[in-house]
């Protein structure tokens, strides 16, 4: 061989080592790259649960009081309180709870719920609290309206309420007017949104967020409706007193009112807490293209 060929041929090993070697180079950035990359996507995976636990421990404690919406804060709405559990004991059906919240979004309560159809109630229905209060707990929300509401606003809510779904329920607060010039209320089980005037969109959020919560909102430090997703109770609403189911004739699926086919007894309401006529019947919702 002469020299040339074994110059040649030193020139080409040189050359395959240097290509061997710029290959390693290669592959160990390539790796070495692809490791950092993942190692900082497993970093940020656990730097974001832990940030994402420690933010969900905070909401769910006693206290917590969630920012407020633009319609809300439109509406002079405080955000959404986390209040402290008052309990869930049964009372009697004429025991009367002094509530420590006012209005309650917890504590004991009649055993017997308001039923589902009925939406709004009058300032005169003469609703129980009580009742009202159960329902809560079975993950209704229950918007409350004081007697210093103005009359406009209990309109408004009114209408908010026939658009604000089967879990949702108005009952008015007959006992001492809120604090703070706020006389419309909302309330989950342990959560309330104080509010200046009522809004359609703030209802709408609310029940969105807090009717039927989940069931592991039970075991919060301010736990969400341990009876969640449950329905309401029987159909014996008046203003005056018991009203048997069966003399009412039944409810007019999703219309928030009481469908009457024989005479109502005196006292007896529409379902929307407006007492019937004496010896007459309480309006029937077919009978009407506005409630269609």
């Amino acid at each position: 061989m002469g020299k040339k060929s074994v110059a040649r041929n030193a020139r080409l090993d040189q050359l395959r080592q240097e290509q061997r070697r710029k290959e390693r180079q290669r592959a160990l950035l390539i790796y070495g790259t692809s490791g950092f990359v993942a190692i900082a996507i497993l970093a940020g995976i656990i730097i974001y649960s832990v940030i994402d636990n420690r933010s969900k421990s905070e909401e769910r404690k006693v206290g917590y009081v969630a920012a407020a919406s633009p319609a809300a804060t439109a509406a002079g709405c405080t955000g959404i309180r986390n209040d402290e559990s008052r309990g869930n004991t049964h009372v009697g059906t004429t025991e009367t709870v002094d509530y420590q919240d006012i209005p309650p979004s917890s504590g004991s309560h009649d055993a017997d719920p308001l039923p589902d159809a009925i939406r709004f109630y009058n300032p005169d229905s003469g609703i129980r609290v009580e009742r009202a209060v159960h329902n809560l707990e079975h993950g209704f929300v229950v918007a409350w309206y004081d007697s210093e509401l103005p009359d406009d606003q209990v309109e408004t809510l009114r209408t908010a309420a026939n658009e604000a779904g089967n879990r949702f329920i108005a009952v008015p607060w007959t006992r001492e007017a809120f604090a703070g010039n706020q006389h419309f209320v909302l309330t989950g089980w342990d959560r309330t949104q104080r509010c200046t005037s009522v809004s359609a969109d703030v209802v709408k959020e609310f029940v969105t967020k807090w009717a039927n919560p989940p069931a592991e909102g039970a075991t919060w430090d301010s736990p969400t409706a341990s009876e969640s997703g449950l329905a309401g109770g029987t159909l014996n609403v008046t203003a005056d007193g018991p009203l048997d189911a069966a003399a009412a004739g039944g409810i007019a699926p999703g219309s928030g009112t009481m469908s009457t086919t024989p005479p109502s007894p005196a006292g007896a309401t529409d379902g929307t807490g407006t007492p019937a006529a004496d010896g007459g019947s309480a309006p029937n919702p077919a009978d009407d293209p506005a409630a269609r």
